[in-house]
Order: structure tokens, then sequence, then C-alpha cells
């Protein structure tokens, strides 16, 4: 061998010890890296992973029960465009995580400031409502979700429902053209749009005690990801966007199809074993649970070991934890929205008699519960259906062939006076109170909520063992102000992974 295959020779050995070291450093500060393992690949989870990678955390796992990241943030494909079947808006834009990461990368739109100018209401049966009475009616709605100050009279304790009843049946006196069944109708009608926004069956069992609990986040709270969809939230916690070269090894770390089944933390030095269905089992320091509410609700008593506590148990059961659905449609071409909007739709007044024939039948009660036609964002060949409350749950029931056909005649009934309607070429729908792994859609404040004393701040306190915590509790139901949205879940993931990592800060200055 000459001299210079032996200097080569020799700087390749160098190299391989110089990698040789960098792994044995690496798996060194692995093992001294706490063990953690997050129930949940949705915005909390992920959003959680990311933060602990992201410093220098590297012993981390993630758990999920579905075969896709994302929960509740569902971007699919359908037709030639992506759509949302969860979360679809940014709602707000001051102090909203997800705005905030979001809008520095120019990926999202805002909504139209006429929007209402855009949303004609008809009859079930095709009758459009007068305009200028529909605008009235809901704009008097909207100034009585903001006004707080109306929760203080007699009429408006506990129930925003029959706060808003009575406060509505006064507004109905300065439109004389409304009759007593018009009332009823538009009655049922903004019982739809509030349990759309708080998914409880009915707007009666939502509280009205601690309504001022939500903090809104100020700005437009219709934002649109244009051509993409909110599953891009994702890919911006993980840093595969807008720079793929920087992403974080979330994926990497993530079992997916991994359905816990138990969270054993009865062990003495302070670790917890985790089980999933298929009968693995996993150990931790710490756990992070992000599942839905709607998932430990049903689940509570068989998961944990030993039970959880009775606080616990408490504001798992009293929190409100409801349902919602959408439905949707593709068509050839936009004919429904032949000036182009952004934003609008065509909503339902339903009428008393298909009120009263459509609750008669099981195959058909979850039609009343469908709000209106809408438009989707930068996607003009489809329109979605909103389904609140109860009706999202009973529509479970149904193939998608009978909600395909029923949608189809809803349609036809509202609109064929007006447009020349075509026939959709295909459907797509979620189902989140039918899979398991969900069992519902977001949080909300009930009057169960307020009877137990129930509150997202007590369900998000970590159970300690030993003087630290063990198990920790994050997603939408546990942010204290922002509950039921994507910004809030993403919250709830950053906050408990500073919990863990200002724990070990503090352990570390202390030694």
């Amino acid at each position: 061998m000459d001299q210079s295959e032996l200097i080569l020779t020799s700087k390749m050995l160098y190299r391989l010890i110089f990698l040789l070291c960098l792994v044995a450093a690496a798996r060194a500060d692995d093992a001294q890296s706490p063990k953690i393992i997050i129930v949940g690949a949705g915005p909390s989870g992920i959003a959680a992973a990311s933060k602990l990678l992201e410093n220098g955390f590297n012993n981390v796992l993630i758990l999920e029960a579905e075969d896709r990241i994302g929960g509740r943030v569902y971007t699919t494909p359908f037709d030639k465009y992506v759509v949302d079947l969860g979360a679809q808006w940014i709602h707000g834009e001051k102090d909203n995580a997800a705005y905030e990461l979001a809008s520095p990368l120019n990926l999202t739109d805002h909504a139209s400031p006429d929007t209402l100018d855009h949303m004609k209401t008809y009859m079930s049966t095709g009758e459009l409502i007068d305009p200028a009475i529909m605008k009235n009616l809901t704009i008097f709605y909207l100034e009585l979700m903001e006004d707080h100050a109306i929760m203080s009279s007699d009429e408006c304790k506990r129930s925003i429902g029959k706060c808003y009843v009575h406060k509505l049946r006064e507004h109905f006196k300065k439109l004389p053209e409304l009759n007593d069944t018009m009332q009823d109708q538009f009655l049922w009608h903004y019982n739809l749009v509030q349990t759309g926004y708080d998914p409880a069956d009915n707007w009666t069992d939502i509280a009205s005690d601690n309504s001022d609990e939500y903090r809104v986040s100020e700005g437009d709270q219709v934002i649109n990801w244009k051509e993409r969809g909110y599953g891009t939230i994702l890919d911006i916690l993980m840093k595969k966007f807008p720079n793929p070269e920087e992403e974080l090894p979330v994926l990497n770390k993530t079992i997916l199809n991994a359905e816990v089944s138990k969270v054993d933390y009865s062990n003495e030095d302070g670790t917890v074993k985790v089980t999933t269905s298929d009968g693995k089992e996993y150990t931790a320091d710490y756990v992070i649970m992000t599942p839905s509410l709607g998932v430990l609700k049903e689940k509570y008593e068989t998961m944990f070991n030993p039970p959880l506590p009775e606080d616990k148990v408490r504001n798992i059961k009293g929190l409100g934890f409801g349902n919602a659905c959408k439905i949707f449609l593709a068509f050839d071409d936009p004919w429904f929205n032949p000036q182009g909007v952004k934003n609008g739709g065509h909503s339902i007044l339903w009428s008393v008699d298909e009120l009263e024939t459509l609750h008669t039948d099981p195959k058909t009660m979850w039609m009343v519960y469908a709000l209106g036609f809408y438009f989707v964002e930068h996607k003009p060949n489809l329109m979605y259906v909103w389904v609140s409350g109860e009706g999202a749950r009973l529509m479970d029931d149904l193939t998608d062939e009978e909600v395909f056909q029923q949608t189809k005649t809803m349609l036809n009934n509202l609109l064929s006076k007006h447009f020349n309607v075509t026939e959709p070429k295909a459907m797509i729908r979620s189902k989140w109170h039918q899979n398991q792994h969900f069992r519902g859609t977001y949080s909300f404040r009930s009057l169960e909520t307020v009877n137990t004393n129930s509150s997202a701040k007590q369900l998000s306190e970590p159970i300690m063992k030993n003087g630290k915590p063990v198990v920790l509790f994050g997603g939408e139901a546990t942010h204290e102000h922002k509950f039921s949205t994507v910004h809030g879940a993403i919250s709830t993931g950053w906050r408990e992974a500073e919990r863990i990592m200002n724990l070990h800060k503090k352990t570390n200055d202390e030694a």
C-alpha cells in the first residue's frame, strides 16, 4: 500500500470512528431522555410530539388507533379536490395557534365581508323566504350570540335555548308578517344553527351560566385553506412544510392501527405501561392522553388502572360532547352558484308538516337536522350539507346509498323551483359518532357541565405519581377557553409537552 492509499484509508477510519461516536452519543442521549408515549396523532398529539422532538426529547412514541394521522382533522381526496370531513375553517386570527402558523405561508383566504347577502333561505318545499326578513333575523341572532350581558336576565339563566326562544319571540313581535307557524319554523332553524356551534342534541341542553368561558379569537371566523385542506396544519407542525428537509421525525415515531386498551399507572416506580388492543405493551415515564372526550366517556372505566380519580371522572362525564356531520356533493358544473361567489349557500326552513312527517320514520329523522346546502371555497363544483347535533348521530345508522338518495330528494325539493338542478355525481360524508375512535365531534358546555361544576381546566390536570405527572391530558376538550377548536387542541399539545420539558429543566437546574 502506497502512502496516498494509507492516508485515504486513515481518513476513512477516522470518519467511521467519528460517526460511531455520534451514534453512541445519540443513543446515550436517548437513554437519558424520558420515555414519552402520546396516545393519539391528532393536532394535539402531533403538536406535543413536534414540540418535544424540536427540544431534544427524542424518546417519543405516538400510538394512533386509526390508519392515518390527524384525528378530527381529516383532509381526504374527493372528486378532483380535497375536502375536510372534520375541521374545515380557522376560527379567528388573534391568539390563534393555527392562524399564526399558517398565515405567514400564504396558505389561507378570508371570507367575503358580504356573506349574508349571498345566503338565501327557502322553505323545505322550495318557496324563497323574503331575504329582508331573513337578514333581519340572522343579524338579531348573531347579536344575541355576542351579547353576554343578556345572560344575567331571569329568562336566560341556565339554558341558552330557553333564553334565545324568549328573546326571539320578543323580536318576532316586530315582524307581524310572521305567523305562529312561521315563528316555530324559525325557532327550529336557529336551534340547528346553535347546535352547529355547540353540538348538543337540542339548544335547551346548552348551558348559559358559563357561556363566556369560550373566548373567541378576534378576526375572521371562517378562514379557509384555498385549494388545500386543514390537514396542512399537521405538515406545518411537523415542519414538513414549507421546507421538507427540516421535517421532524414525527411520522417515524408513530404507530398506526395501535388502539390503546389499557393505561396502567399502578407501578410504584412511577412508570406507566400502555397496552394496545393487539396485546403489545409499551412502557413510558410519561403518557400524554389526547383522545376525544367521546372516547374518554366510553372507555374511562376500562382503560385505566387504577381507576381514574373521582374528580377526573366527574369532569369526563360532566363536560358535553356532541355530533355534527358534513355531506359533500360533487357536480359537473356549479349551477347552484351562478355568480361564483366565495361564501354563500341555500339554507333550509323546514315546514311544520315535513318536520312531523320525517320525524315519524327512523330512516328520515336525520333530514330535519340538515341546515342547508352551502358552497365550498375554492372548490366551485362542490356543495356541502351541514347536519347538526342529533341528526348527525341518527344519520350514522343509514347506508351511504340511503343518505345519497335522501340528500338528492332534499336538494330537488329545495331548489328545483329556482334552478335547473342537476344530479350530483358523487357523495362523501363524515361518520364521527359511528367511529369508536371518536364517538362524536367536539365538546361544549351542557347543563350537566354546570350541575357537576365540571371544566376543561379540571380535566386537563395530570395524574400525579411520586410527585410527578405520569398521565397527562391534552386535546380540544382540555382547553379552558378554546375548546372545540383545532387551535385549542394544538395549544394543549404544546402545553403538555412544555409541562414535561419544564419539569426536566427544573430537575437539571437543581442538579
